[in-house]
């Protein structure tokens, strides 16, 4: 029986030596485990999965590179829960060169309120801040009520803060896994032209969103869950980029169509003729009083046939971009952002 017990001993021991690579101080001293991605000169931080181990404490200040038998690596991710409930952690640096912040990485960290991120990152997966104190402090949201760390959207909205229409703030690089999870609320969001991804789930069951505004001329990096169950959603992009979304193989499944082009020079110098604005509650046609007119969403579907009088305003239900018919003139486009 005692030799079973010290068989399963060692088993244990195997297994738990499996967890990591290797183990390094950081430069704030804290002790880091490390696991070797596969075939490449780069680690992962990871937790070690002992029930009781040295968890770090106070400021930690994560390395860039780690040596380790006479190889250097580098540093380039935050595995899953590498430093789940580590209650005495107060601050964390990450390193550039780090793109990837794995699920509930930091989650339960209760005392964490610092929390500074590299310029590389490319993706935050589901709660990896979540239930720390960054996260309770209501100074850390905006006045939307969003919260961010540096230039990443962490969450979107409290439960007391839904708002229909919304926009994400300007100079936003990414916006975190299930940012926006089941806000049943959000019809309505502005991306800013800064952002470059969108990880898992960031959208996922947001029910009623059904337009989206993106501002960035090169579409963002999405993840392939970013819209789980999210349908009949109009992207709305800028001028010139429509065939880049449509090209991209994870926008191009919503209905992507071209924001209002601003006019050419040869078109400003053109005799004038009938112009469309946009105004509350739809958009105002000028001067093409007793004209023929006829108002088409960009599915060819009509939405209005009328004879113009003076300062026409055409009631609008839905935002998109609609094609203005004037008998004996070029049609007009418009962007109507209700």
């Amino acid at each position: 029986m005692k030799h079973v017990f010290i068989i399963l001993m060692l088993l244990a021991t195997a297994f738990v030596a499996r967890a990591f690579s290797f183990s390094q101080p950081a430069p704030t001293g804290q002790t880091v485990y490390y696991t070797v991605i596969s075939g490449t000169s780069t680690v992962r931080v990871v937790n070690p999965d002992w029930e009781l181990y040295d968890a770090p404490v106070g400021s930690l200040e994560l390395p860039a590179t780690v040596t380790d038998g006479g190889t250097t690596y580098a540093v380039v991710s935050l595995g899953i829960e590498a430093f789940k409930g580590c209650t005495g952690l107060t601050r964390v640096v990450i390193p550039e060169g780090v793109t990837s912040i794995g699920r509930m990485a930091f989650y339960g960290c209760t005392a964490l309120d610092t929390i500074l991120l590299p310029s590389t990152l490319t993706e935050i997966l589901s709660q990896a801040f979540a239930n720390t104190a960054y996260y309770r402090n209501a100074a850390n949201r905006n006045d939307q009520g969003m919260l961010y760390i540096g230039q990443w959207l962490v969450h979107g909205f409290t439960a007391s803060t839904r708002p229909a229409v919304a926009s994400v703030a300007d100079g936003t690089r990414g916006i975190a896994a299930m940012a926006f999870y089941f806000d049943t609320s959000l019809h309505k969001l502005t991306l800013p032209a800064t952002l470059q991804y969108v990880s898992d789930l960031a959208f996922s069951d947001c029910l009623a969103l059904d337009t989206m505004r993106c501002l960035a001329v090169i579409p963002p990096q999405l993840s392939e869950n970013a819209f789980e169950h999210v349908s009949g959603l109009t992207v709305v992009v800028p001028c010139g980029s429509v065939d880049d979304y449509i090209a991209s193989p994870l926008w191009n499944v919503h209905n992507v169509v071209e924001d209002t082009c601003a006019m050419a020079l040869d078109e400003a110098l053109q005799p004038a003729g009938p112009t469309v604005t946009v105004a509350a509650g739809g958009i105002v046609l000028h001067d093409a009083d007793g004209c023929r007119v006829t108002v088409a969403d960009m599915m060819g579907r009509r939405v209005a046939v009328l004879t113009a009088r003076g300062e026409q305003l055409i009631a609008l239900s839905a935002t998109g971009v609609y094609l203005v018919a004037v008998e004996g003139c070029n049609p007009l486009k418009v962007c109507y952002w209700k």
